[in-house]
């Protein structure tokens, strides 16, 4: 891998990824909010994955940017499982607790 490759992955490729694993945590417990963050990541890192095989830095970058958009697809449909699904019901109160 090249100077401009290396440095490629540095700046772009690991902070997708920990974005995408990031957001699909957020999609676990907030779904609206999380497929937001993870709809917003994939149309950011999907444009620069195709620029990233026209400069020929597919074989450095390629596999970061594909697990980001695995990730971040992922998360789009926890978070579409759990809006679907609905809000979780609270777990109901004893007596005398306030």
């Amino acid at each position: 891998m090249g100077d401009a490759a290396s440095l490629f992955v540095i700046l772009f490729g690991v902070p997708s990824l920990l974005l995408a694993a990031v957001f699909a945590a957020i999609a676990l417990k907030a779904p609206r909010g999380g497929a937001v963050l993870c709809g917003l990541l994939l149309a950011s890192v999907a444009p620069l994955l195709f620029g990233v095989d026209r400069v020929s830095y597919m074989k450095g970058a390629g596999p970061w940017l594909m697990a980001a958009v695995a990730i971040a697809a992922a998360g789009l449909v926890i978070s579409l499982i759990g809006m679907v699904r609905g809000p979780r019901k609270p777990a109901p109160r004893r007596p005398g607790e306030p």
